[in-house]
């Protein structure tokens, strides 16, 4: 009885510790896999760098950690820049971070201040908070996405005036349109919340903030590859890349926009296409452009006045216009040509 009582306290107390024992087990494992991952993840980030530096692309990563033990894999930069022949780009702080039971979904926050330059024109940011995700799959880029806090930016270089755009919240997100492959589409969604546009002030007239959303689809997109912007729209423009507008809504205090149409370049480098406007609110604004001619006086008083909405809001309602067309360098609305508005070679 004594024997066999001993090796019941045996049994007992081994099935009393399995568990933990199965547990350290598991965490020694789990250690093991997650410094694998890491270095895999280094050798990755290392051996990415150097094609892009095959391309011409030199990125540099100032004090690169890689950390986020036990559940994460967190790389972080204290500075952010890459070189590509004249375009040269820098950002502050990044950090990138993705579960290791997730490694395709990437959140990155970058601090500023962005600095963007192709030896001609400049483009410099700040914000307060900006983040990205990434979701990939084994066949690429499934969809990117970005949002900002109280941005900033300023160009510098394309205009004789600095062209200075601030809002509280931009959002903008990109995808690889599954339907027009063959065209390497991308469809594109942004949203800017109060802008302050100095140039909408001038031609819509008032200072009150401007909510922005517009719906996008480039065709041709895959072939941008960090040239300068003058090669990249040329390579986009000769290749016949073109911008869909599905959607462009604008509002600004009273005056209200919405455009649909498709856009691109002609030869000489200026903006050509066509878009279908409805608008409220722009009294004045359409015969001042044209000159004050009989039909742009009318279509003048059309917007000012609108058509009500039948739910019984106080917000007229857009009344379309006749399309607006950009051609050989000059803006026409329906049969008017705008004569205050000749459109420049963008490159």
């Amino acid at each position: 009885m004594g024997k066999a009582a001993a090796e019941n306290a045996r049994s007992s107390r081994f099935w009393l510790y399995t568990p933990f024992a199965l547990l350290l087990l598991v965490a020694i494992a789990w250690s093991i896999g997650w410094f694998v991952i890491r270095s895999r993840t280094t050798e990755s980030i290392d051996t990415w760098f150097g094609l892009e530096a095959k391309a011409g692309r030199q990125w540099t990563c100032q004090d690169r950690t890689v950390r986020g033990f036990p559940f994460r894999i967190e790389v972080t930069c204290g500075s952010l820049g890459l070189t590509h022949g004249t375009v040269n780009a820098s950002f502050g702080r990044v950090e990138s971070v993705a579960q290791v039971y997730q490694p395709r979904f990437i959140i990155t926050e970058i601090e500023g201040p962005l600095r963007l330059t192709d030896g001609r024109s400049t483009l410099e940011g700040r914000w307060d908070l900006l983040q990205t995700s990434v979701h990939a799959s084994a066949t690429g880029l499934q969809r990117l996405s970005a949002v900002a806090n109280n941005p900033t930016f300023t160009v510098t270089g394309l205009t004789p005036d600095p062209i200075v755009l601030k809002n509280k919240e931009t959002e903008f997100h990109l995808r690889p349109d599954p339907s027009r492959g063959q065209e390497q589409a991308y469809d594109v969604a942004l949203s800017l919340e109060k802008a302050q546009v100095p140039a909408l002030d001038s031609l819509l007239g008032g200072s009150e903030p401007t909510d922005l959303r517009a719906d996008l689809t480039i065709t041709q997109a895959e072939g941008f590859r960090g040239r300068p912007i003058a090669e990249e729209l040329e390579r986009w423009r000769s290749d016949g890349g073109r911008l869909a507008v599905e959607m462009l809504a604008l509002s600004k205090g009273t005056r209200r926009v919405e455009a649909k149409g498709e856009l691109g370049l002609d030869p000489e480098h200026r903006p050509s296409g066509m878009l279908n406007v409805s608008a409220s609110g722009l009294d004045g604004l359409l015969g001042a452009l044209t000159g004050n001619r009989s039909g742009g006086a009318l279509l003048g008083a059309l917007l000012g006045q609108g058509r009500r909405n039948n739910a019984g809001t106080d917000q007229p309602a857009l009344t379309p216009l006749p399309p607006l067309r950009f051609d050989n360098g000059f803006l026409a609305l329906g049969p008017f040509v705008i004569p205050s508005v000749k459109l420049p070679a963008i490159y």
